[in-house]
């Protein structure tokens, strides 16, 4: 018998499976779903080089079965773990039977060129930042944190520059982020120190268009600001506000009101 009871791999690097969608968070949450439901010791879900077949994904695939799955969604993860990982029942919905052995690949459009402002990265959709929550999410190889303060959404560096532990873990009031690894806090709004914080977090210009957020990773605005103003709180054009130089972390706060740059946001997108 194997190591494992089951073996689980997604595709990550490929062609195309990681530009239809986060394939990285899927390996997350397929790991933390085994992990509540007791099968960390059972299951190994990994990381994996491309399956060639490329405009079929996102991919994934388990054995010892053997099944293959495509056109995964997120919302699909879960009734894999229940159904096939945990209970031993593939999902025959998203079963992968091409019918042809070997390399199955889809000729895919060639990349359209980039347009004016491509500076701005996709992070995600806006609605998934849960009201007073946060959210991390990863463009262009870099983490960030996304914090919902409730009438403003900022952009920050995703780990605590303490000792790297996820933001994402942590906790805020709409005014104080609180790391719950040694209790660092954070200024939401600026990513200024707080209390025994020694030094702020990196801060990232962000801007939301038609429900999709958007970020600026070569920020040069003021230290430690990012995120942009609600559509609800400003009418129907949020604007992006000023964010601080990813490589500059913002000075302890000395009690002064900060200035706040106000961009305006460019075109219709990314």
């Amino acid at each position: 018998m194997g190591q494992y009871d089951r073996h689980v791999f997604v595709c990550t690097s490929g062609d195309t499976c990681p530009t239809q969608a986060d394939v990285e968070r899927y390996v997350k949450v397929l790991r933390d779903s085994a992990r509540a439901a007791g099968k960390q010791t059972d299951v190994r879900i990994n990381k994996s080089g491309c399956f060639n077949q490329c405009g079929h994904g996102p991919m994934i695939v388990v054995y010892p079965e053997n099944v293959w799955y495509a056109g995964v969604k997120e919302s699909d993860l879960e009734e894999i773990v229940t159904s096939h990982i945990v209970g031993g029942r593939p999902v025959e919905r998203l079963r992968y039977e091409p019918g042809v052995k070997g390399s199955n690949k889809i000729e895919t459009k060639p990349k359209e060129a980039a347009p004016p402002d491509a500076g701005w990265k996709r992070l995600g959709a806006s609605k998934d930042v849960p009201a007073n929550g946060m959210k991390e999410f990863k463009a262009d190889g870099v983490n960030v944190l996304v914090v919902n303060a409730g009438d403003a959404f900022f952009a920050y560096q995703a780990l605590c520059p303490h000792e790297a532990v996820a933001l994402e873990q942590g906790i805020h009031d709409g005014s104080v982020l609180t790391c719950l690894e040694h209790l660092w806090q954070f200024d939401v709004r600026t990513g200024a120190p707080l209390g025994d914080a020694e030094v702020g977090l990196k801060g990232y210009r962000l801007k939301e268009e038609r429900g999709e957020l958007y970020v600026e990773l070569q920020s040069s605005a003021h230290h430690g600001r990012g995120g942009f103003l609600r559509a609800d709180a400003r009418g129907p054009d949020p604007r992006p506000l000023g964010a601080g130089e990813p490589d500059d972390p913002p000075p302890r706060a000395q009690g002064h009101r900060p200035h706040v740059e106000v961009v305006p946001a460019r075109g219709d997108g990314p």
